[in-house]
Parts: C-alpha cells; structure tokens; sequence
C-alpha cells in the first residue's frame, strides 16, 4: 500500500535563517513605503498567500485585491533569492538533522511517494531549498499559492500525487511532518497522520496541546520514524497511535512522563478540531 508523506519546509527541512520573513518585510516596505512589525509568530506555519494578507492589512487596515496579492508576490520572490544568499553566505542556513538520510532512506521506498506541504510559494520553496539539495527528492507537493488555509495546500498535494502516480490516497495514507501546531491542525482536519519537530518554529505549549501523534526535536531518530510509517515494526510490540512516540511500554501511559491529564487523551483521539466544543486548540 503506497503512502504519503508530506514534509513542511521551514523548521522541518532547513532552517533558512528568516530570508522569508525579511523578505517579506522588505518588499511591504519597497511597495508601500513601511516596514511592517509583526512578532514571527504571527506568520509561522501559515501559508505565504494568507501573510501576505495579514502584512498587507497591518500596513493599509484593508483587505488585500488580488492584484494587489499578485504585486506582493512578486516582489517577494524578487528579492527573496537575494536574501537566502545572505543568509548562507553568513553561515545561519542549516538542514534539519537527520534530514538528508530520512529522505535518502525514503526514497529508495517503493511504497513511499515524497512530497512537499509547504505555506512556501512554489519557487519560494524553490529558491529556499536551493542550498540545502534536498529539492531533488520531491516531484509532487502542496505550496503557499493553493489558498489561505494549510489544509487547501496539503488536500492540493494530495492531489497532484494522486494525479502524478494514478493512486487514490485515503487519508490514512497520508503522513504530515512540520514543525507547528498549524501543521498538526491542518492534518488532522483533513484527516491525515501528523508528526511535528519540537525544535523548530512552534509555539511549545501550543505544540503540545495540539497533540500530533509522532514527537521528535529533529529527524535524526530514523527507527522511530519507520515505525510511525508503519514501515518498521515497534521493536517494543506497543501498537501505533495509542500513544505519543518515542515512547516505551512503560511509557505509553505518557502522562506520567509529560504531566498531561486527560484532556490531552482528547486531543490525541479527535479527528477533527471542530469537534471540541471550544472549537479551537487553546
């Protein structure tokens, strides 16, 4: 049964020392005449189309058109390139750890199809991923550009993976790896499986009550992550999904290990956030 795996970019992948948010910063200020100030928590893990939105109506207290969306864009990837080359020229570009032989170790998989889900426009995943040479192992994916939501963008990756290898994808085929509660949520609204790097650009607190099923600081630990795919047995015999991983027996009881009550259990179980009564997260 053929799997996919969708990998968001930035924290996830490589960590491309903020040239996205300068840039972003630095085109408002060419077109508009102001530098917009914003925490980055405010723009993580939301797709490109949404921020430049949410930039455009911190500066003009109006909602963008969509010429004025069009405008933004490209002077965005205008000078972006120029500031990922900043970026690694002062040596603050990285690759996530693990990152290289994860995909390596994927794509020699038959079974596996590797994509991206990235709020990155698709040249701006693009120029981002440049330094790194991990472009390569990804044909298919989902990009900034397919609408507001993340979930628009992971449901445009499965289709065109759906299109590019003629297999229909239920969602629990579906694997997303990212590095904030944005991405959990988007996953599990749509369904899908959810893994999320705790050193990355999330909130903590807010990672953690979102609940995503795998837990990992980067992607160094392959067995476990062979075991989230359901491509490797747990060596430990404890079934998948009734508990956050890495865990061993004894902790698969995790509130133990983590202080969390059952509320948690909740939001580990639901499918979707709707479902809450609160209707949110937090």
């Amino acid at each position: 049964m053929k799997k996919l795996v969708l990998f968001d970019l930035d924290g996830t992948l490589v960590n491309a020392g903020g040239a996205g948010r300068t840039a972003l910063c630095k085109a408002m200020k060419e077109l508009y005449g102001k530098t917009p100030q914003f925490e980055h928590s405010l723009i993580s893990g939301r797709t490109d189309l949404d921020n430049f939105s949410i930039v455009y109506e911190l500066l003009k207290k109006k909602k963008p058109t969509a010429a004025e969306l069009k405008k933004i864009k490209n002077k965005y990837l205008d000078i972006l390139p120029q500031e990922v080359h900043a970026v690694v020229r002062a040596k603050k570009y990285d690759v996530i750890p693990g990152a290289q032989k994860l995909l390596d170790m994927l794509v020699k998989n038959k079974e596996i199809i590797l994509g991206l889900g990235t709020g990155n426009l698709q040249e701006g995943a693009r120029i981002k991923l440049a330094p790194s040479k991990l472009g390569k192992y990804f044909t298919v994916g989902g990009y900034g550009e397919d609408g507001h939501t993340r979930e628009d963008m992971l449901l445009a990756a499965v289709k065109r993976a759906e299109k590019k290898v003629k297999t229909k994808f239920t969602p629990d085929q579906v694997y997303v790896v990212g590095d904030t509660h944005r991405d959990i949520c988007a996953a599990k609204n749509c369904g899908f499986h959810s893994a999320v790097l705790t050193n990355g650009f999330g909130d903590a607190q807010k990672i953690q009550r979102a609940a995503a099923e795998l837990e990992m600081k980067d992607l160094k630990d392959l067995s476990t992550l062979c075991v989230w795919l359901g491509i490797k047995e747990d060596p430990k015999g404890v079934k998948r999904g009734n508990y956050i991983m890495p865990a061993s027996a004894i902790e698969h009881v995790f509130f133990s290990r983590t202080g969390i009550d059952e509320d948690r259990l909740k939001m580990l179980r639901i499918k979707k956030y709707s479902d809450l009564e609160s209707g949110t997260i937090m």
